[in-house]
């Protein structure tokens, strides 16, 4: 009888851990190739979100657990972290400039994917550090991000991502 219940007991309290922490879910892809609209640079740089509508979207930060000790002060080191909220996401889009580079960042792992009404509209590899966000994929090669204090201030309002499992699709 007693055995039962310290094996019930286990199993929630490690369930309880795992969402409570944000545990570290498994990511799957279902595809490799990234996906980058056709942006066209102007005077200001590209802005891969300029032409996105952010009502009833949710971007996805998913980050190697390298990159962890290199973000900013206020993320939370997690596999990855969500935002759904149209005002921090229309302030993305408004402040998602970069310059483009034309060389490549070799440690770019992390990824960002962003949906609008469940379409995918952008998924790149992005770094995100305390004086270093930038964009790279191969279309562009590495592009550093123009507004990096005010895209910082906004990637620290994505909340942990509290389910054991992730799945993307690129529709």
């Amino acid at each position: 009888m007693k055995k039962p219940l310290i094996l019930l007991a286990l199993f929630v309290g490690f369930t309880a851990l795992w969402l409570g922490i944000g545990g570290f879910p498994k990511v799957s892809h279902h595809t490799i190739v990234m996906y980058f609209p056709n942006v066209q640079e102007d005077e200001t740089g590209i802005n891969p979100l300029k032409d996105v509508d952010v009502n009833d979207a949710k971007a996805f930060l998913i980050f190697s657990p390298d990159d962890w000790s290199e973000l900013p002060e206020g993320m939370p080191a997690r596999r990855v972290l969500v935002c759904t909220d149209a005002e921090v996401l229309q302030q993305l889009k408004d402040n998602f400039s970069f310059e483009i580079s034309g060389g490549y960042m070799a440690t770019a792992e992390s990824e960002l994917w962003v949906y609008s009404h469940d379409t995918l509209v952008l998924m790149t590899n992005i770094v995100i550090e305390q004086n270093n966000i930038g964009i790279q994929n191969d279309l562009i090669g590495w592009a550093e991000a123009v507004n990096k204090e005010q895209l910082c201030h906004l990637f620290t309002q994505f909340k942990p991502y509290h389910w054991p499992r992730l799945s993307l699709k690129r529709y």
